[in-house]
């Protein structure tokens, strides 16, 4: 993955709970026309933050807020596919 000054890129899907970063792009692939289109009206689009809440057991999705209070449920599949650049603390 690509290492910058501001932070690293790497997915969604990577990110622990409590951690945040900026959503940098959505890697739709052939689900661009359904996928990202429905990331991005709930708030996973450029330049937003995003956080992890939780992560549920057992490969299940994840909770991430998207801006400051927007909640939604992810599968890691799908989390895979959003790059960010995440915020070290």
């Amino acid at each position: 993955m690509e290492t910058l000054r501001e932070g690293r890129i790497v997915s969604l899907e990577s990110l622990q709970p409590g951690e945040s970063g900026i959503v940098e792009i959505v890697e739709a692939g052939s689900f661009e026309n359904g996928l990202s289109v429905r990331l991005r009206a709930l708030g996973l689009s450029s330049p937003h933050q995003v956080s992890v809440v939780r992560r549920a057991w057992f490969g299940g999705p994840l909770v991430v807020r998207a801006g400051k209070a927007t909640e939604i449920a992810i599968r890691r599949t799908e989390a895979e596919l959003v790059k960010v650049r995440k915020i070290e603390d």
